[in-house]
């Protein structure tokens, strides 16, 4: 047993076949059968037997001694199996419970410092969401009207500022609080500006729109004048082209009863024609008949096969448009269902504005900065109350 340790995998093998001793006994069969190339008699079939049945044999008995080593080692494996069982099942419990202790200690430790962490995070976030709020006035301002900016800056110059309100962030927040309300004066006087801006804007416009409803009255009374005009020349091209029309009709007139005198002659000598011709086209229908009859039959044959091609054809085609068209149904319906969750989008609804009131799209763009969002809810909520 100890040698075979000291020897690699395939030693061991070549060992339990006792490969040395076949391999050499089969290179020697090997070199004496080389010469037998083709059988020519009995004598030679003979040989060639004899030859094959001890290669037979060799391998054969190599088989054998393969089949013992395998079923050895299957056997030696489920040994060394079940004794490794057996000793990890005697450390296992153990280990299992030491784990169970350590890792308790261990997601103690854990909580206490998630816990802390979470208050400090706690006490933080809300010092910074009160600072981010102050920091976000301005911006919720944006296009308000300058009362609305004005009692913003009141507002916000009522809030104090102390260590025990903002700790640490103190600084900080007096900072945001001075910095918020220096925006708000600075927009507060452009908002003034502005409109005072849009009421003279106001005025031009009206100015304008008089302007222009003086020059359609102008422009309809000069596109009066001009449909008389047109009128009176419609009226006389077309007594022109009715005195034309007539001098044409009585040329063509004349002109068909020239040609329904030729073409009477003309009948005369197709009649004979056509005398001489039918006793011909009579012999040469008849051969066509039986030639028609027999087309017929291939083609009535060949159009049924197309017709139930077809009919397939048809079918499978109808299946997929009704399958196209379900899917499309589905798809439009999930559209329907996404519109009215998400609603248009800003652009579409500008673009709709200027649309409605044929208005430039800036235009639309000033009534929407000046949008009062509070008092439409409160109109709105109001007018829902009267409702029901």
């Amino acid at each position: 047993m100890s040698e075979s340790k000291d020897l690699t995998v395939p030693e061991r093998a070549s060992v339990a076949l006792g490969a040395p001793k076949y391999e050499q006994e089969i290179r020697d069969l090997v070199a004496k059968t080389v010469t037998i190339t083709e059988v020519k008699n009995k004598d030679g079939r003979e040989q060639c037997h004899g030859a094959m049945m001890t290669l037979k044999n060799t391998r054969v008995a190599i088989e054998k001694a393969a089949k013992a080593a395998r079923e050895d080692a299957t056997a030696f494996s489920k040994a060394v199996i079940a004794e490794e069982k057996r000793l990890v099942a005697l450390a296992e419990p153990e280990e299992a419970r030491l784990q169970a202790l350590r890792d308790a200690w261990d997601a103690e430790i854990e909580r206490e410092k998630a816990a802390k962490a979470a208050a400090e995070k706690e006490r933080v976030d809300g010092i910074r969401k009160r600072i981010a709020e102050m920091q976000s006035i301005p911006a919720m301002l944006v296009g308000k009207q300058s009362a609305t900016i004005a009692t913003a800056i009141e507002g916000l110059e009522a809030v104090e500022i102390t260590l025990e309100s903002h700790q640490e962030f103190s600084g900080e927040a007096e900072v945001a609080k001075l910095a918020a309300i220096h925006k708000l004066w600075e927009m507060f006087k452009a908002q003034k500006d502005h409109e005072a801006e849009q009421a003279r804007i106001a005025e031009e416009r009206a100015q304008l729109e008089r302007e222009r409803a003086e020059a359609a009255e102008r422009e309809r009374i000069a596109a009066a004048a001009r449909a008389e005009e047109e009128r009176k020349a419609r009226e006389a091209r077309q007594a022109e082209e009715a005195r034309l029309r007539a001098e044409r009709e009585a040329h063509e007139t004349e002109l068909r009863r020239q040609r329904e005198a030729e073409e009477a002659k003309l009948a005369e000598q197709r009649a004979e024609i056509a005398r001489q011709q039918a006793a011909i086209d009579a012999a040469r229908a008849e051969q066509e008949r039986i030639e028609r009859e027999r087309q017929a039959a291939i083609e009535a044959e060949a159009r049924a096969k197309r017709e139930a091609e077809a009919a397939e054809q048809t079918r499978r085609d109808r299946e997929a448009r009704e399958a196209a068209e379900a899917e499309a149904r589905e798809k439009a319906r999930r559209e329907r269902e996404q519109f009215a969750i998400n609603g248009p989008g800003d652009v579409e609804i500008v673009e709709t504005l200027a649309n409605h009131y044929a208005v430039e799209i800036g235009d639309v763009m000033e009534w929407m900065k000046k949008f009062d969002y509070a008092a439409a809810d409160e109109h709105f909520a109001a007018a829902n109350v009267a409702a029901n």
